[in-house]
């Protein structure tokens, strides 16, 4: 049984214009079910939740990375599976498994191949993928890269975020690493993922990369890859956690998993809790 949330305002407002189009080709594929929308902060929380109580074993979300990450907040039971169909502004999570358009996605949900990964806490909330803060968190929100960018825009946002980089005064890092270790490191930008969207055979993992503020030359090409939306992996520091607790003076916002959420200290950790999640990539179970 599919139970779909919508997320009315995603990419757009995107869903309106493919609404009747996605909605023949999941009756084609046989994976039609029931479709309700969100209407505001918080919903696809609480509507996950009420699907799985209905008796629901499958929730596709139909938005952008912010509206999966309020889903498998809602997540309540471990025989649940969850898929996207990505219309957002920012479809990280989608890509990162092998989704890059909501026919493909239409595809993939048909067929039905399950990755199990483990979700990360940070704080009260779970989320899956990546948080970040620092410059990458803190710029003007125009600054985010549409689907739909131009060329034009994308080198319009490329010189204004470059003035603002050069303005960026770096914060001040301390981290303490599954309670056995600690360091300090002025941050520009820090980001916490799980290696397993890299390779999905690989166990679950925290990845902390911090970038100390990069010189003029570098400035150049690490801006182009945040606008782009890029995995950016050259940082000054580099390990692998499944614990960190994150200090930083002054203290500053944090984005996951595309969406800003909380403020720092904040404790990240691996959690038992694990979700299953319709991919194109090879299953690992």
């Amino acid at each position: 049984m599919y139970y779909y949330v919508i997320n009315p305002a995603a990419g757009k407002g995107a869903i309106n214009r493919l609404q009747e189009k996605l909605r023949e080709r999941l009756r084609e594929l046989g994976i039609d079910g029931e479709f309700a929308k969100t209407t505001g902060l918080g919903d696809a929380t609480k509507m996950t939740k009420a699907a799985i109580e209905k008796g629901y074993n499958t929730i596709v979300v139909v938005g952008g990375d912010g509206t999966v990450n309020e889903a498998i907040n809602g997540i309540t039971k471990e025989n649940v599976a969850v898929g996207i169909i990505p219309i957002g502004t920012s479809n990280l999570l989608a890509h990162h498994m092998g989704i890059n358009s909501w026919q493909q996605a239409c595809e993939v949900l048909a067929a039905r191949r399950l990755a199990s990964y483990g979700l990360i806490a940070a704080g009260q909330k779970v989320f899956l993928s990546t948080l970040t803060l620092g410059f990458e968190t803190d710029i003007d929100k125009q600054m985010e890269t549409a689907p739909d960018s131009t060329v034009k825009a994308r080198v319009g946002q490329f010189v204004s975020a470059f003035g603002q980089a050069r303005e960026y005064a770096p914060l001040k890092c301390h981290i303490k690493v599954d309670g056995r270790y600690e360091l300090e490191s002025p941050l520009f930008s820090l980001t916490v993922s799980n290696q397993k969207f890299d390779n999905p055979l690989a166990e679950n993992k925290l990845v902390v990369t911090i970038f100390e503020k990069p010189g003029r030359k570098q400035l150049t090409t690490y801006l182009w890859g945040m606008l782009k939306k890029n995995q950016l992996e050259e940082g000054t520091t580099r390990f692998k956690a499944d614990r960190v607790v994150i200090e930083t003076d002054p203290q500053t916002g944090m984005m996951i998993d595309g969406k800003v959420s909380g403020r720092t200290p904040i404790a990240i950790r691996l959690t038992d809790r694990r979700v299953r999640f319709i991919t194109e990539k090879q299953s690992n179970f």
